[in-house]
C-alpha cells in the first residue's frame, strides 16, 4: 500500500489545479501605450488618464480627454472611446496585482500600469444627468452625476479591432 499516499497527493494536485484562478492569457503589449485583448478584440490604453493629468475627471471631461487623444492619434488611432460596463466587467480579474494611485489592489490583469485610478468612467449613461462608472477593486458598477468627479474617476480608453475589421469588410 505504499502507492496510496502518491495517489492521494495526485488527486489533491488535480483538484488544486482545477480551482486555481485562470491567468488572463489573451493580453498582448503593443509597445505603443496600448494592450490588445486577443480574446475580445479590444485594444486598451495601458495607462489611464490619471497617469497623465494627476487628477480625477467628470464624465464630460472624460469625453474631452478622449477627443484630445483621438486628435493626437494616440497609439496611431483616432477611434478611442469610453468602454461599456460589460467590457470593464469582462476585463476584471480576481487575481489582479496592479495597484492604484493609492496602492490599492485593482482587478486589472498584469500588463496594465500601476498608479492609476480606482474608478473608471464607462460610456453608458443613466438618464440625462448620470453616467455609469466601474470600481476596479471589487468589480462594482456605480452611477454618478456626469458633472461630478468626487471619486476621482479616470479614463481608460478602448477601441475594437474586430469592429474596425467588420466596418472595413476585411473579415471573411
Amino acid at each position: 500500500m505504499p502507492a496510496l499516499p502518491y495517489i492521494a497527493l495526485t488527486i489533491l494536485t488535480v483538484f488544486s489545479l482545477n480551482i486555481a484562478p485562470v491567468a488572463f492569457a489573451g493580453l498582448v503589449d503593443n509597445q505603443n501605450g496600448s494592450l490588445t485583448d486577443s480574446d475580445t478584440g479590444l485594444v486598451w490604453q495601458k495607462n489611464d488618464s490619471f497617469h497623465e493629468l494627476k487628477k480625477g475627471l467628470n464624465w464630460y471631461e472624460a469625453l474631452e480627454y478622449i477627443s484630445k487623444k483621438n486628435s493626437e492619434k494616440f497609439s496611431g488611432h483616432d477611434d478611442w472611446r469610453l468602454p461599456t460596463l460589460e467590457e470593464l466587467n469582462n476585463l476584471w480579474v480576481s487575481s489582479g496585482k496592479v495597484k492604484s494611485k493609492d496602492a490599492e489592489t485593482l482587478g486589472l490583469p498584469s500588463g496594465f500600469a500601476n498608479g492609476g485610478s480606482y474608478y473608471l468612467w464607462s460610456g453608458e449613461e443613466r438618464g440625462l444627468d448620470h453616467a455609469w462608472y466601474f470600481g476596479l477593486g471589487n468589480k462594482e458598477n456605480y452611477f454618478n452625476l456626469k458633472d461630478l468627479a468626487d471619486m476621482e474617476q479616470g479614463v481608460k480608453m478602448v477601441y475594437s479591432i474586430r469592429r474596425r475589421a467588420i466596418d472595413s469588410d476585411t473579415l471573411p
